[in-house]
């Protein structure tokens, strides 16, 4: 099982460039998530420091981060299924979400994404979720690594409307071409 490194909640303290909120202009440099009262959690900061370390995921929940730099959708896949009280209630930065991506976020529960790239399948289903969605770009879809076509697994997913069962087919066909 791949090791987690847990990231000290103080290293946050750092603010990024402005993200966009579905799709409209954000003015302050820094966005809270309040998981409750006492928690919370600077989602631009998190995707400073996922930027700045070469990261390509961090999920903070319950007081702790976890990073992530598998790539795709490996990390969330594996979080989904070996720990899946990591996504409940999680803000999560992501360097890029496709559809394959938001499916497992909202499969697993998560509250908040930050993310650079993000496609317009993967806004909309995370929105229908109820899962609030920061944004530095949006893009029609995600492209595959050799810039030929659409990421496989979105295009896996293109008319699959429902979580479980994205959740499902992710699993089956990351697990049988391990």
């Amino acid at each position: 099982m791949k090791r987690l490194t847990y990231i000290l909640l103080a290293t946050l303290l750092i603010t990024l460039p402005c993200c966009q909120k579905h799709g409209k202009e954000n003015t302050d440099t820094s966005i809270f998530i309040h998981l409750s009262e006492t928690d919370s959690v600077d989602g631009n900061g998190m995707l400073q420091l996922l930027n700045t370390n070469g990261l390509s995921l961090l999920v903070y929940n319950n007081g702790m981060i976890t990073h992530h730099d598998n790539r795709g959708i490996q990390d969330l896949l594996t979080l989904l299924n070996e720990q899946p009280e990591r996504l409940k209630g999680a803000v999560v930065a992501d360097k890029i979400t496709g559809k394959a991506s938001a499916a497992l976020l909202a499969a697993g529960g998560a509250k908040a994404l930050f993310t650079n790239i993000i496609c317009t399948p993967a806004k909309e289903l995370l929105q229908a979720n109820g899962i609030e969605v920061y944004f530095s770009e949006e893009v029609p879809m995600i492209i595959n690594r050799t810039g030929d076509g659409q990421c496989p697994m979105d295009a896996r997913l293109q008319n699959i409307n429902s979580v479980e069962e994205a959740a499902q087919i992710l699993s089956t066909e990351i697990y049988t071409n391990l």
